[in-house]
């Protein structure tokens, strides 16, 4: 949760009095390959014309503000159906939801979980992992992603 705050104090004053929602900041990647990807929503969805204009325009900021040294690609996206989720709003607003995460160090002998959402406060989330509810710090999880459900041929 930290690091979106560096990203927030660089492009919220570029949202201010629009429709737009910086959802948060994702850094992948390292050296030449290091790709800086921004999610940004607005009620509706996010058109095209849309992305474009706020590429040029986080592109100019980052210009000056260097938040990133050397070489990076930047990339400014919709969140899409597999919304990354990156504060505790986020999480509170998918519960009941099926999410995917990774933790940033093992935890029950694994990084990699998958489950329903039961429950989000200030501290952590609970997440239903087949027939047990496990507790997860917001500290201590590297990214989480809501898995949608999409009926594919069902009419």
């Amino acid at each position: 949760m930290q690091r979106q705050e560096k990203w927030q104090t660089i492009i919220n004053p570029l949202l201010v009095d629009t429709p737009f929602e910086l959802v948060g900041v994702e850094v992948v990647g390292g050296g030449k390959h290091t790709v800086l990807r921004i999610y940004i929503d607005k009620p509706g969805g996010i058109t095209i014309d849309d992305i474009v204009r706020l590429s040029r325009e986080i592109s100019v900021v980052f210009d000056v503000e260097e938040p990133i040294k050397g070489h990076y690609t930047l990339e400014v996206s919709s969140p899409g159906l597999d919304r990354p989720l990156f504060s505790p709003q986020h999480y509170a607003v998918q519960i009941g939801q099926k999410i995917a995460m990774k933790t940033r160090f093992p935890q029950e002998g694994r990084q990699n979980f998958r489950g329903i959402l039961q429950q989000a406060n200030d501290e952590g989330i609970q997440l239903q992992v087949d027939e047990a509810v496990l507790f997860f710090a917001y500290a201590d999880i590297d990214k989480a992603r809501v898995v949608p459900d999409i009926p594919f041929g069902k009419g």
